[in-house]
């Protein structure tokens, strides 16, 4: 586990489970804000990850999820954001917050994949436990949405490339993917974000993936940020109208 994204949990999880009441429906799995989970996939990858759940589970009612995929250097800002006061009563969901290895990146596009990789791909079981999380907690599988930031924004667009039917929505940033794929991912409303002077991940992977969406006959959202760096995610998590948005979309309704 890495430190920097578990401090940065625990420290929300924390500091807003003081305020909850227990109630007999909230399932006490993922009310431990402190215990690691452990999933192991059928090809025999282990892989780890948090939940949070929503501050209050009503009985009877589900609630949609958020998959957010950290970078490289282990970090996510969705997730600490959503986990914070504001957002958890505006935006109340689960949230999964899954670990690739050191050794691990989250998706390569195909093309890539074809090659020799030094790295492992940790979304395929991420997906898996996500799969497992859904039998045990009241999710919405009209509202499972992914999001993630560099490394965590190519496994964005590698999510909704392995299942173009499982997500309701998805929010890449400072990512990219093969353009070629476009058309398997037309059909899943995306918010595209990037920084223009991203000297990590070019903006012009987005820009094309944009593009290729569009001409493949998608209406993605894309927005880039003028003189912002790699760390795009700090503008896009803080705009409560990313929030918005996606929260809004549901599978087979339109994405306005």
């Amino acid at each position: 586990m890495r430190p920097n994204l578990l401090v940065a949990i625990l420290m929300a999880l924390l500091f807003s489970s003081s305020s909850v009441q227990a109630q007999k429906t909230i399932n006490n799995e993922a009310k431990k804000p402190s215990s690691l989970k452990k999933f192991t996939a059928k090809d025999g990858t282990s892989i780890e990850y948090k939940i949070m759940s929503p501050q209050t589970i009503e009985a009877g009612r589900k609630y949609p999820l958020v998959l957010a995929l950290h970078g490289r250097g282990g970090n996510t800002t969705a997730a600490p954001k959503l986990a914070s006061g504001e957002l958890r009563t505006k935006f109340p969901c689960f949230i999964m917050v899954p670990e690739s290895t050191k050794a691990g990146n989250w998706a390569q596009p195909a093309k890539r994949t074809k090659k020799k990789q030094s790295t492992k791909a940790m979304l395929p079981a991420a997906l898996e436990a996500l799969d497992a999380l859904i039998k045990k907690h009241p999710i919405d599988t009209q509202r499972i949405y992914v999001t993630g930031q560099s490394m965590g924004g190519v496994g964005t667009f590698g999510a909704i490339s392995l299942r173009p039917d499982f997500f309701a929505a998805a929010v890449p940033v400072a990512g990219g993917w093969d353009p070629s794929e476009a058309d398997r991912l037309k059909h899943v409303p995306i918010w595209i974000f990037h920084g223009d002077n991203d000297s990590v991940v070019p903006t012009k992977y987005s820009q094309d993936m944009a593009a290729a969406l569009k001409k493949a006959g998608g209406d993605p959202k894309y927005t880039e940020f003028k003189g912002v760096g790699h760390n795009s995610w700090d503008r896009t998590y803080d705009s409560l109208a990313t929030w918005q948005w996606l929260f809004k979309q549901q599978k087979n309704k339109p994405s306005k």
